[in-house]
């Protein structure tokens, strides 16, 4: 009952959002967007909301069927039998763990291909801009990684940190101004730092330099959390760290493929929560579904908060990804240990 709920509940929420979505697109008609490229771009986006909505489809699924079982006394005659509460919740824990593992299955292997092509139909057919988007990048050369901050007229800020094998560093480059040329960097206002023998650190100044590099602006855009499997997160991660970059956005995207498919087992014991009720009272029945309705979309707000804290590295990016998981745990185990103590 509970997984023809939940599918059903699917198939809705992904109606509204195709409606909303096409109208909000068809704007882009005749202007870079035809009908068949707004097609292309529905569907695309539909794994994506599937992954991101499950959480909530779960928590609206499992209310209508606690809702339904406890108007109709099913939970008066379990407890009348002497039956636990563990009972409810065991089955409605399975198509929780159906359901978190649909979402990590799509979320690994196909998201991950449909994001990117979504990405350039919006940068090149919606917003009118090159394939190749010019920001910061992060670029990698063997043992060196590069970041490029745009100035204009091809001219860039450079950091550039060179490891070992290791991981260790070895030096760092800093430049006001580079610009590459005919496979070197030329790069101005310099200042280099190695490490000293005795742990410290050794700074040098140089009005210019150059870096014989194969790498360049052109080479690649640095990839996207959202375009990258578990295990590229990880060792992208891993080598961020090691050279001892900012990794936040992706060490965030990590734990969120974890965090999210784990919400849908707090959802049930929050609908469990919400909309268990001795009696066949629909006032009691309707706060509840209202509850759970207003906790998941306080819910979806949060988790896009928690990405933009993360982002900005206000939060560190571990905790941000859990935070929606540890606020509505607790929220759930609460409201399920009150009911049961009253």
């Amino acid at each position: 009952g509970c997984v023809g709920r939940a599918l059903a509940t699917m198939m809705a929420l992904l109606a509204i959002y195709g409606i909303i979505e096409a109208f909000d697109k068809a704007r882009y008609l005749g202007r870079g967007l035809d009908t068949g490229l707004l097609i292309e771009y529905l569907a695309l986006k539909t794994p994506f909301m599937i992954s991101e909505f499950m959480p909530i489809i779960v928590l609206v699924a499992a209310s209508i069927y606690v809702t339904e079982i406890s108007h109709h006394h099913e939970l008066v005659a379990m407890r009348a039998a002497g039956l636990g509460i563990n009972k409810l919740i065991t089955p409605l824990l399975s198509v929780a763990l159906l359901a978190a593992a649909a979402s990590f299955t799509i979320g690994e292997w196909i998201t991950p291909v449909t994001n990117q092509r979504l990405d350039t139909i919006e940068r090149v057919h919606i917003h009118h801009q090159k394939d190749t988007r010019h920001g910061i990048q992060w670029l990698k050369d063997g043992q060196r990684f590069f970041r490029l901050a745009p100035l204009g007229k091809n001219r860039f800020s450079l950091i550039m940190l060179e490891t070992d094998s290791h991981g260790a560093w070895k030096k760092r480059i800093d430049a006001a101004r580079a610009h590459y040329v005919d496979g070197k960097w030329l790069l101005s206002g310099v200042d280099i730092s190695v490490p000293a023998p005795d742990k410290g650190v050794r700074l040098y100044h140089r009005q210019k330099a150059s870096i014989v590099s194969a790498t360049s602006p052109d080479t690649a855009d640095p990839p996207r959390p959202r375009h990258m499997r578990f295990l590229e997160l990880g060792r992208y991660t891993r080598d961020l760290r090691q050279a001892g970059l900012s990794a936040s956005a992706y060490i965030f995207a990590w734990h969120r493929k974890l965090a999210a498919p784990a919400a849908c087992i707090i959802m049930v014991i929050l609908a469990t929560a919400l909309c268990m009720h001795m009696g066949g009272r629909i006032g009691a029945a309707s706060w509840g579904m209202a509850a759970a309705v207003t906790l998941g979309l306080v819910f979806y707000v949060l988790g896009n908060a928690s990405y933009l804290l993360a982002s900005s590295e206000r939060l560190p990016a571990f905790y941000a990804a859990w935070l929606p998981d540890l606020f509505f745990g607790g929220i759930a185990g609460f409201l399920l240990l009150h009911r049961e103590g009253g």
